[in-house]
């Protein structure tokens, strides 16, 4: 990359070489290029082929979620000016905003191939290297769809009002452009955030307290979901005045934002003012540049080579004993263990081992936003929902199975990546004296244990909030929950192996696990919460209730024998992949 063209004209003596246009094109090209031939040559190395299959699917889901909300948009827009309420555009566009940022939240910017931080390395152009970090991850699924949604409603204005077809595209397009602009800004700083275990603690605990804030408010406040109950919360006229004077003070200061300029130029524009919907558009236009001159900045410093690696600050040294430093074995070492003692001895260092892997993993998840949303999460909206059957004299029969059933689906996919946050510290695993079943076991653990303190926090939420669940109905849901659980640990053992996916704490733009091991992981929870329904339907027909806890438990020991079956061949599959552990676990990122 450094000598792909020479200059086209030799340089004068005493001067630098003259970089030139074709010099940058070929540099964009040959960037393309690599990153092109980087994801061909990953779909054609062992397990490609489900890895495409997986990621297929999950963008036909995409597509369909987007073309729902593109409908949706262009509807929206349609309706609001064919019934002369143009100022109400602006409230479109203020949720095609939010969602935008709550959809790069959830589903994080898209992972590139190799980190484009290694280039600079080579001779490159600060602009070009801001150009180039601004395109690698503009097409993420938020901005697709923010875009496609205000492009949606343009041509929803333009099929109500042709006239206006010219400023719409202007408007919305200079809308579009600033919101993708905005989200590149802001999730580049907040990388920058995330590179320290403390500022990852405060970022995790404020997008936690917005989201809990976001679903008590909708669950509590939204009329779908409380036409049922008799103690449905309702706003007395002090709350509503409040409200609306705090809407009344702040709508100054949103007329003066994106979608409230967006909104205002058409508004302009329908009436007939020109210079109205030019300066709405150039202000608006004004804030796109404001926030790509903010993301260049960022880039500034990423290019002059700021390290923001956690192994930069300084580390406490570890306390060690007068006796490890006087270098003399301990007496219980020198000591030779008879052989009937062996086995203990054995069995202690498996307990020990076991005991520090599982807490380095509590260690890691404690770290890590994306296990703590998904494992807290849950909770919360158990407990939602088991608050709307409080006042139901019997909670219905299926509250606590389909709580149980939703805890799992956060948990079970933790187990298909369980190498995922060990990154080049997996190559320990393989040089230590260990077998890798009892680092495997340590790992999983970690699922059980969680899974088991989840499912007992919200049995007893829900036996105080909705009542408790019936005998026969606790106990089939507890056997089938570890069946569940030892089926998913069995293929996340193995996928975790076949195909793991690294993660990086200190970027939002990693999933949890690959996008195939996230399908089978739902494919097994909906295939056994299936048979588990078809196994109710069937006592209840025969009225056998009696006989769903016995055929629950013979699903949950066939579960759990499975995995301990299992479990002694991942020394050889272990080896068998670690060339694909090595390649995916200890790339730079």
């Amino acid at each position: 990359m450094a000598e792909l063209e020479t200059p086209a004209q030799p340089p004068r003596q005493g001067s630098a070489p003259a970089w030139t246009s074709a010099q940058t094109r070929t540099q964009f090209t040959a960037i393309a290029w690599l990153r092109w031939r980087i994801t061909a040559n990953s779909l054609a190395r062992r397990g490609g082929a489900g890895e495409l299959a997986g990621r297929a699917s999950t963008a036909m889901i995409f597509f369909l979620f987007l073309f729902l909300c593109v409908l949706g948009a262009g509807l929206v827009g349609f309706l609001c000016v064919s019934q002369g309420h143009m100022e109400r555009i602006a409230w479109l566009l203020w949720g095609i905003f939010l969602l935008c940022q709550l959809l790069n939240i959830q589903l994080g910017q898209r992972a590139t191939n190799f980190d484009p931080v290694q280039l600079i390395r080579f001779p490159m152009r600060e602009s070009n290297y801001v150009a180039i970090r601004l395109f690698f991850g503009i097409l993420t699924p938020a901005n697709v769809t923010g875009t496609l949604m205000a492009l949606a409603a343009a041509l929803g204005v333009v099929a109500a009002a042709p006239a206006l077809w010219l400023q719409a595209l202007i408007a919305l397009g200079a809308f579009a452009a600033t919101n993708v602009l905005f989200s590149r800004m802001l999730f580049a700083w907040v990388d920058r955030w995330l590179s320290t275990r403390r500022s990852r603690e405060l970022f995790t605990s404020f997008i936690l307290a917005i989201s809990l804030a976001v679903q008590w408010a909708n669950f509590t406040f939204n009329p779908a979901y409380n036409h049922h109950s008799t103690h449905a919360y309702s706003l007395s006229p002090q709350h509503l005045a409040w409200i609306t004077h705090l809407l009344r003070s702040s709508a100054p200061v949103l007329a003066v934002l994106p979608p409230e300029l967006a909104g205002s130029s058409l508004s302009a524009a329908r009436l007939g003012h020109t210079l109205g919907f030019a300066g709405d558009t150039l202000a608006d236009c004004a804030y796109g540049a404001l926030f790509l001159l903010v993301f260049a900045l960022r880039m500034r410093r990423e290019f002059r080579g700021e390290n923001l690696s956690e192994t930069a600050f300084g580390v406490r040294p570890a306390k060690i004993s007068p006796a490890k430093l006087r270098g003399g074995p301990t007496p219980a070492a020198t000591q030779t263990l008879p052989s009937a003692a062996l086995p203990a001895a054995a069995r202690l260092r498996l307990l020990e081992l076991v005991t520090t892997v599982l807490q380095k993993e509590i260690l890691y998840a404690r770290r890590n936003m994306g296990v703590l949303y998904g494992l807290l999460m849950p909770i919360f909206l158990v407990v939602i929902f088991a608050s709307k059957f409080a006042s139901v004299a019997q909670s219905p029969v299926w509250v606590f199975p389909a709580a149980v059933a939703y805890i799992l689906l956060a948990v079970c996919p933790l187990s298909y990546n369980i190498f995922g946050l060990d990154g080049t510290g997996v190559q320990i695993f393989f040089l230590a004296p260990v077998r890798m079943r009892d680092v495997i076991l340590a790992k999983n653990l970690l699922s059980v244990l969680t899974a088991a303190i989840e499912v007992i926090l919200i049995f007893f939420l829900i036996a105080a909030m909705a009542g408790a669940p019936s005998p026969e109905i606790a106990l089939a849901t507890l056997l089938w929950a570890a069946g569940t659980l030892g089926v998913n640990l069995i293929l996340g053992n193995q996928r975790s192996l076949a195909s793991p996916w690294r993660i990086d704490p200190q970027r939002l733009a990693r999933r949890q696990t690959s996008p195939l091991s996230a399908l089978l992981s739902l494919a097994v929870l909906a295939v056994c919460a299936g048979l588990a329904v078809l196994l109710y339907a069937g006592c209840l027909w025969l009225h056998a209730m009696w006989a769903l806890a016995p055929a629950s438990a013979l699903f949950a020991a066939a579960g759990m024998g499975a995995y301990a079956q299992t479990l002694r061949s991942m020394d050889g599959l272990a080896l068998q992949h670690r060339e694909e552990l090595m390649q995916e676990l200890c790339k730079l990122s």
